[in-house]
């Protein structure tokens, strides 16, 4: 069940992916976008279908509610476990991201690569990541790549899927210790950027401990976005508009 996402992100990032680059060129922005996309949506997709195969009624009725865990934390305990967690997974991003740049490096990524996946270059702004995207004004780009690329099917997709629908089989396999297995196997199922894999293992191990112990996915969608929207939000607000006037 973490197989087939990994070996789509595969196929799609290193065999589609390539056809569409510029010689000596990274993958246009769009067609990183619709590569995303199409992965993620195939998890979201694969989520539904599950639940939908279980009997449960998409409706959000409180049978869903209650598959999916979705309730926030109810107690100060937990929310302070919470907090707890998430600064020890902000710790780990930040300890073992050292390590992605070198591996970037090692790995020697080709050029087609889009450079904001590639941490072993030089920082770049917003501007130098979507390079071949005008971003003054842009509102329909702001809005794919944040609403609808990264917080439905990213987002949602992973969260319902891997959360929501696997880790509580995973729980007949390997007991209390199902969200462990879950966070190191999230990890593992996004081999196609291998190098980021030892900053997505404190990730997953957070994501999964949010879903179940503390029995909130809610608030693994929530940290899931502070992760990988927070910092890029501000600038990417400010250049859209603004220099638009």
């Amino acid at each position: 069940m973490f197989a087939w996402p990994a070996a789509v992100f595969l196929l799609l990032i290193y065999i589609a992916g390539p056809v569409f680059a510029p010689p000596d060129g990274p993958v246009p922005t769009w067609v990183y976008l619709t590569i995303s996309m199409l992965a993620n949506g195939s998890e979201l997709l694969a989520a539904v279908i599950i639940l939908r195969r279980e009997g449960y009624s998409l409706r959000f009725h409180r049978a869903l509610r209650a598959r999916i865990h979705w309730r926030f934390p109810s107690t100060w305990k937990q929310w302070g476990m919470a907090v707890l967690v998430f600064i020890l997974v902000f710790a780990g991003i930040k300890t073992l991201g050292a390590l992605t740049p070198h591996i970037a490096a090692w790995a020697d990524l080709p050029a087609w690569m889009p450079g904001f996946l590639n941490p072993s270059l030089p920082y770049m702004d917003i501007a130098e990541k979507y390079r071949d995207v005008s971003l003054p004004g842009n509102i329909p780009f702001l809005m794919i790549t944040l609403i609808f690329r990264s917080f439905i099917f990213n987002i949602m997709g992973e969260e319902l899927y891997y959360r929501g629908v696997l880790q509580p089989k995973m729980k007949g396999v390997f007991g209390r210790w199902a969200w462990v297995a879950n966070g190191f196997l999230f990890a593992g199922k996004h081999a196609a950027l291998f190098w980021m894999i030892p900053t997505l293992i404190p990730v997953g191990l957070g994501l999964a401990f949010f879903f179940d112990p503390l029995g909130s996915l809610p608030l693994a969608i929530l940290a899931h976005w502070i992760g990988n929207d927070l910092d890029l939000l501000p600038e990417m607000i400010m250049a859209v508009f603004g220099s638009s006037g």
